[in-house]
Formats: structure tokens, sequence, C-alpha cells
């Protein structure tokens, strides 16, 4: 610290000249800027006022154009030939007027009184409703400086030009903004962020301009940068950008000409000098630096590093190494560290492999424990059938039996997709009503379709639809009903089988919830419910597993809780 603060006392006064240098420069280019553009912008304006005097001239002088006074006082009487010929030397004298100046675009002069309008252009045609009322809420006759009229900048000179009596004559030029915009785009260097455009400051925003997103965005905000009136410079912040812009308003135009440029193109090159100050003043900083940094790499960092490794052991990150390149005491540490969390990282894997091997040797016994004592009932159902020449669902009941069989002999996997062991309850069931046709049915609701590529542990439904059978169908002789429903829940999915026979009473019921959440008694008996409860809740965690209650009918209720982490979760499951 005492290091770097002598260090800064010696460099400070240097600093403190360059930067006044440096300043003294960045204004002598500001200067040479400013004059340079306010050249520009002069000159245009005044070219641009120059144009449009001449314009007004012309269509002033064309008022007393013969063609044109006859047309408007004398055509009733006139011969069709003698008006045709008049309209045609108007068409060529409003043509000359239009050729004049690139920026016009059309010259037109109305005559109301034979409801004819003659272009330079286009020709001559009636004036029509549409133009009628827009020379009828026209202001001025005349117009000192150009008007905008929708798209279009408009020049007009009338006889008689008092608003009293009614103009016999209209003379319009219409300026091409398109020509405007070329001829700004003379006054700006393409590629160096300059920009050039004439507005209006009654409110109309932007008539023409070359390249003038940034200055568009300025007209748009709430607070416009630039002063619409009187001439200057200013800079300002326009969309995130810093901007250089010089300004002249003409009074006989009635607009304001700003032409703008970034200031990163004009003192990029200026701060270069800035730059290299900061450079050799950041290297004279690092050469002191680099004796107070190897004093802390060689003692004291490699010992936070150990304190630092240690926590992350604390907090159960196994896989902490140290690494160090210098043959040191300290490498001799870490070499040590290193090995004693190998040794560690061993024997946890070692009993965590152990564990795993356990559980599924756990499950594969589970497994095999399930009872299908109902394959003799099957067998005898199919022999009668047979004996009685019931073919039809002697096929449809055989096929469904060995669709049924080879879902529980396939050892493939000890997880199916949940879509799968639903359909392979549905065929248990559909084997069961065939063979209690007169006293039971089965109903499935259609699984959600965000679970169909959930997998789950094999045969965790189909027991219990054989034990709603066995246990709560056995006293029922007609109208049972066993329903399969879900239930979706935002961390969890439940699986509802229900009966409607006689259930269990309460006692039954607190044994078997008692043996589900006892897992001390390694060799007590396993039921079918027993098993799908542990094997649930190995394969998704101890929130889930089978809940028993006494349904709405009365029956038996069997929920399978499975908990998936969240609807989020369901559309990553590997398919």
């Amino acid at each position: 610290m005492r290091l770097l603060l002598l260090f800064i006392a010696v460099l400070f006064p240097i600093y403190v000249i360059g930067l006044l240098i440096y300043n003294w420069g960045i204004q002598a280019v500001k200067d040479q800027v400013y004059q340079s553009m306010d050249s520009q912008t002069v000159y245009y304006l005044n070219e641009l006022e120059m144009k449009a005097e001449q314009i007004k001239i012309l269509l002033l002088d064309s008022l007393n154009d013969d063609n044109l006074n006859n047309l408007a006082t004398i055509s009733p009487i006139m011969k069709i030939s003698d008006r045709r010929s008049a309209i045609t030397r108007l068409q060529q004298r409003l043509y000359a007027i239009k050729s004049s100046s690139e920026l016009i675009d059309d010259v037109v002069a109305y005559i109301p009184g034979i409801d004819t309008l003659v272009s330079g252009v286009s020709g001559y045609d009636q004036i029509g409703e549409e133009e009628t009322e827009r020379l009828t809420r026209m202001d001025k006759r005349f117009t000192p400086a150009p008007e905008l009229e929708g798209d279009y900048l408009k020049l007009r000179a009338s006889f008689p030009n008092s608003r009293n009596r009614k103009p016999l004559i209209i003379v319009e030029a219409t300026l091409s903004i398109e020509q405007l915009t070329k001829s700004l785009s003379y006054l700006i260097q393409p590629g160096q962020g300059e920009e050039a455009a004439l507005f209006r400051s009654s409110g109309e925003g932007i008539i023409a301009g070359a390249n003038v997103s940034s200055l568009e965005m300025a007209k748009r905000s709430s607070a416009i940068p630039f002063a619409s009136d009187g001439e200057g410079m200013t800079f300002a912040d326009v969309g995130g950008q810093n901007v250089f812009a010089v300004y002249h308003s003409s009074p006989k135009l009635n607009m304001t000409l700003i032409k703008s440029v970034k200031v990163d193109y004009v003192f990029g090159k200026a701060r270069t000098y800035q730059k290299w100050l900061w450079f050799f003043s950041a290297s004279a900083f690092l050469i002191i630096l680099f004796f107070s940094v190897s004093l802390y790499r060689s003692i004291h960092k490699p010992l936070v590093t150990v304190i630092r490794a240690f926590g992350k052991l604390q907090e159960g990150d196994l896989n902490v190494r140290i690494h160090r390149r210098n043959k040191d005491e300290f490498n001799y540490l870490y070499s040590y560290f290193n090995k004693t969390v190998e040794q560690l990282n061993s024997l946890i894997d070692q009993a965590y492999r152990q564990r795993i091997l356990a559980q599924r040797a756990e499950l594969k016994q589970l497994q095999a424990q399930i009872n299908p004592h109902f394959l003799y009932n099957s067998f005898f159902m199919l022999h009668r059938m047979v004996r009685m020449e019931d073919n039809d669902k002697a096929v449809v009941f055989s096929k469904k039996l060995g669709e049924f069989f080879q879902f529980i002999t396939r050892n493939g996997s000890d997880e199916v997709l949940l879509a799968k062991e639903i359909d392979h309850a549905r065929i248990y069931a559909d084997i069961q009503a065939m063979r209690f046709v007169s006293r039971l049915q089965i109903e499935f609701e259609p699984l959600p379709h965000s679970f169909q590529h959930f997998y789950v542990p094999r045969m965790i439904l189909q027991p219990l639809i054989e034990n709603a059978i066995e246990h709560g169908m056995k006293n029922i002789e007609k109208d049972g009903l066993i329903r399969v429903s879900y239930k979706m829940l935002p961390e969890f999915l439940i699986i509802e089988v229900e009966d409607n026979g006689a259930g269990l009473d309460e006692s039954e019921m607190n044994e078997i919830v008692f043996k589900f959440e006892d897992f001390s008694q390694e060799e007590m008996e396993i039921t079918g419910l027993i098993n799908i409860h542990r094997r649930l809740r190995i394969k998704f965690g101890a929130e889930s597993g089978l809940m028993l209650s006494i349904g709405e009918s009365g029956g038996f209720l069997v929920q399978v809780k499975i908990a998936f982490g969240g609807v989020e979760h369901v559309s990553g499951i590997d398919c």
C-alpha cells in the first residue's frame, strides 16, 4: 500500500499536465469541426433560399401569362382550337418552370372558372371535388415559405391575392422531398456517423433528411436536444450515443437545418492520446504492483487456497483438488490433501455402490413376489369357452391372456412407461371383466398426455385392481364397479383405484399402514400392497408410495402417489 501511494504522488502532476494538453487538443478539434459544419449548413441554406425565391418569382410571373389569363377570363367565347392551343402553350410554360429547378416535381395552374387544371407534367384535366375542397381550405393564397401538405411541399401564387375575392388563377409548384433528401446527402460523408435533416419548428417533424435515424429519435423524444430557432451548436445524448450538432434556422423557408456527427467519429483519434497516457500510467502502476503481488502469491494465497479447499470439503464437495506447479513446501501439503480426499471419495463410493446393489436386489426380490394366481381361473375360463364352442370370445380371451403374460415375463427392464403399465392393467381388467361379466365393471380415465412417457416400476397398477377384485368384490353379486382415475398436483401425480365393495375395517387398514412405514422388520411377510409401496419409495423417494382410505362409495380407495418434481420436469423425462 505504501508503494502504491508513493507511485500515485509521483505520477499525479505528470498526469494533470497531460490531461490539460489533451483537453486543449480536444477543444481545438471541436472548433475546427464546428467551423466546417457551420460553413456547410450556411451555404446549403443560402442555396436553398435562393432556389425557393427563383421559383416564387417564376410563379408570380406566370400569373401574367396571356394564355393563362385568356383561359381564365374569355374561355367560354374562345374557339375550341384556340382554347386547346392556349392550354398547350400554357403547359409548355409550366413545364419550363418545372425544368428550371431539380427541386420541382410539378407545376400546376388551377382555373376554377372553367373547372380546369393544367399540369406541366401530366397535361390538363378537371379540378375535381377533392382538389376543389383543398383549394377552398387554403389559408394563404400566396406562400412566402414552402408549406407542407401531406407528403409534399407547396409554393403557391394566385390572382387576385385577396381572400375576399374568389381567385381566378392559382399557380402551384410541388417541391420534391426526394430531391431535398438527395441534396442533403451531399452534406454528409458516408460511414462517418454524419446526419443532416430539415425540420419545422411548428411540430411537423423532419421534412427531409439523410441518414436521420438519431435525429428522428431526438425529435420524437420528450426533450428535444436541439434548439429549433436561431443558430448554434450543441452536444446531446441521442439514442445512447453522444452527438455533436450544428443548426441554422431560415425564416424565409420556415425551416431549421441540422447537421450532426457522432462524437466517436470526430474525437476518436484525439482520444488515442488519452489512451497512451493511461497506458504509461498503468505500466508504472503494474511495475510497483508486481512486487507486492509476488509476495502475496508466495505465502498468503497458498494459505487461503488450503482454507477454501477445506471449506468445500466440509460442504460435501468431494471433487475438490488443489494443484500447484511450484515445487515448494505448499506443493507437498497440497499433494497430501489431494490423496486424503481421493481416499475419502473411494470409501464413500464403495459404500454407495453397496447400497445401490442392495436396493436393486430388494427390487428384484419384491417384483418376483407378484402372485399370478388368477392363471388357473383364466385357463379354466378358456377351457369352458372352447368346450362351448364360443370361438370369438376364446380368440379375444386368449389374445389378451397372451399379452398379459408377455408383459409380466419380460425381464429387459425394471421400469416401463406409465402408458404401457396402464395398458397392461387395462388388459388384466378386460380379462376379469370377461370372467365376471354379470357382476363387475372396470372403468379407466384417459391418462394425462404429459405423463405418456413417464417411467415407473413395473407391476404397480395391475396388482391393485387384482386386490380390489379379490377382496373388495368377493361379496358383490352384481353392479360391482372399479374405477381408475388421475389427479395432478403441482409436485405429484396421484393414480386412484376405487371400488364400491365392502372395503377393510379400521384395524386391518391400520395394520397395513403400519407395515408401510416400518422397514425395520426385514423378515416380515411382504404383501402385494407393501411390495408396490416399497418399490415406489425406492424409485421416487420417501414422499411417494401408497395411501389407503375409504372411498366416497364406501369401498376401498388406494392412491398411488408419485413425486415427479413439478410439471416443468415432466416434459424433459427421458423416453
